[in-house]
C-alpha cells in the first residue's frame, strides 16, 4: 500500500518507472538472498525460516512374506527392509539383523547402505536361522540413528 501511495505522488513518468524498477530489483535481490544459507541464518535469526524436519525410518518391505515359524534345521529366509532418509543430506547407514532364541543371539548378517536425500534404499538378505522350543526375535538394526524393527516366530521344538 505504501509503494502504491509513493507512486501516486510521483507525477513524472520516468522516475515512475525507475521507482518501480528499484523495487523490483530490491525485491528480486530479496528473494535471491533468501536461497542462500546466508539468507537461511538471516531469516532463521528473524524467527521466518525453520530448517525442515529430518529423520529416518525403517520397514519390513514386505512383511506378509516373514516367517512366523522357524525349524530346528538351519531354514533359508528372505528378508528385506526399506531405509527412508528423510534429510537434507544424504547418509550411511550401518545395519545388521540379529536372531534371538531362548536367551542366546545371533548376528545374521550386516552391512551398510547410503541412501540420498529425500530417497529410500531396499537390503534384501537371504540369512540361515533356526531355534528350538519357544519363539525366535528377528531384530534389524540401525546405529547412528539407533532404529530397529522385529517380528517373532514360533519355534518348532
Amino acid at each position: 500500500m505504501a509503494i502504491l501511495a509513493l507512486l501516486r505522488r510521483v507525477d513524472f513518468v520516468p522516475v515512475k518507472g525507475l521507482v518501480l524498477a528499484v523495487i523490483v530489483a530490491a525485491a528480486a535481490m530479496a528473494v535471491g538472498l533468501a536461497q542462500t544459507s546466508a539468507g537461511h541464518s538471516l531469516l532463521q535469526a528473524a524467527g521466518l525460516y525453520e530448517e525442515p524436519a529430518s529423520y529416518t525410518s525403517l520397514a519390513f518391505t514386505h512383511p506378509q512374506s516373514l516367517p512366523t515359524q522357524l525349524s530346528p534345521a538351519a531354514t533359508r529366509v528372505n528378508v528385506s527392509f526399506t531405509v527412508s532418509n528423510a534429510s537434507a543430506d544424504s547418509r550411511t547407514y550401518h545395519w545388521s539383523m540379529v536372531l534371538d532364541s531362548t536367551g542366546h543371539t545371533h548376528r545374521l548378517a550386516a552391512g551398510v547402505v547410503r541412501v540420498p536425500a529425500g530417497d529410500r534404499a531396499t537390503v534384501s538378505r537371504t540369512v540361515r536361522a533356526s531355534c528350538t522350543g519357544g519363539q525366535a526375535r528377528m531384530t534389524v538394526e540401525l546405529t547412528a540413528p539407533a532404529e530397529s524393527i522385529d517380528f517373532l516366530a514360533a519355534c518348532s521344538p
